[in-house]
């Protein structure tokens, strides 16, 4: 009887054991014995289908920042090697963003390094071209292809899709009549600008303060900053 519960948990251990190697590795085939068979794979980490799209826009933020980097992540399916692996990025032709003009060229030959089960890359978004009225929808398509060291085995995860603008709309808070009782002016994209400035270029930190009665005596300084500094200063 202890003869056959050791090897019971014996086989346990190993099943539990391979499970971990392969979630840890690779997303494919094993063979019985549970080594590892086939070719390496690359795709675009993603925990679910919308993250294949990803949305930005340069309009809360200040007219002195003229580009700004996304940070697009790899994952390896397959195992480990003690050299680096190459795999190739390309921009798919439904992208309406033009290389030079609304991003920097990206280097088509990226690497994922030794003993490594990802990587990542830079995308560089650049302002000067983008309007600041209306939104253009400008779309960078992103493709992953095979190259010699791996394929590309997974097809909902070979793309990855940036949009952009630089278009700074009037919050939905803006007419609140809480904030008009303190004195906030009729909106124009510099007031809103401005305004942000003062909260760190972020607006979930002005409506944090619109939400919390505590910051309602610095939302108002703020305010009136604001109304000094245009009224100095005309638009």
């Amino acid at each position: 009887m202890y003869k056959s519960i050791t090897n019971f948990f014996a086989i346990g251990v190993i099943a539990l054991s391979l499970a971990a190697c392969s979630n840890d590795e690779y997303k494919g085939e094993y063979s019985k014995d549970g080594t590892f068979e086939g070719a390496n794979q690359v795709y675009f980490d993603l925990n679910n289908a919308s993250d294949t799209l990803y949305n930005y826009s340069f309009g809360t933020q200040p007219t002195s920042v003229m580009s700004d980097t996304v940070t697009v992540k790899v994952k390896l399916a397959g195992v480990r090697k003690s050299q680096a692996q190459h795999y190739k990025v390309v921009v798919d032709p439904s992208s309406s963003a033009k290389a030079g003009v609304h991003f920097e060229a990206i280097n088509s030959d990226q690497v994922i390094p030794a003993d490594s089960l990802a990587s990542s890359f830079r995308v560089v978004l650049l302002r000067q071209n983008l309007s600041d009225t209306k939104n253009e929808n400008i779309r960078l398509v992103l493709r992953l292809e095979a190259s010699d060291d791996l394929g590309v085995r997974f097809p909902n995860a070979l793309k990855r899709t940036i949009t952009f603008d630089n278009v700074l709309e009037k919050p939905y808070w803006w007419d609140n009549p809480t904030l008009q009782a303190m004195g906030l002016p009729a909106y124009t994209p510099a007031k809103y600008r401005y305004l942000l400035s003062l909260y760190n270029s972020d607006a979930s930190e002005i409506e944090k303060a619109i939400r919390n009665t505590r910051s309602w005596t610095q939302l108002y300084r703020n305010i009136q900053k604001l109304k000094a500094y245009f009224a100095a200063n005309p638009e």
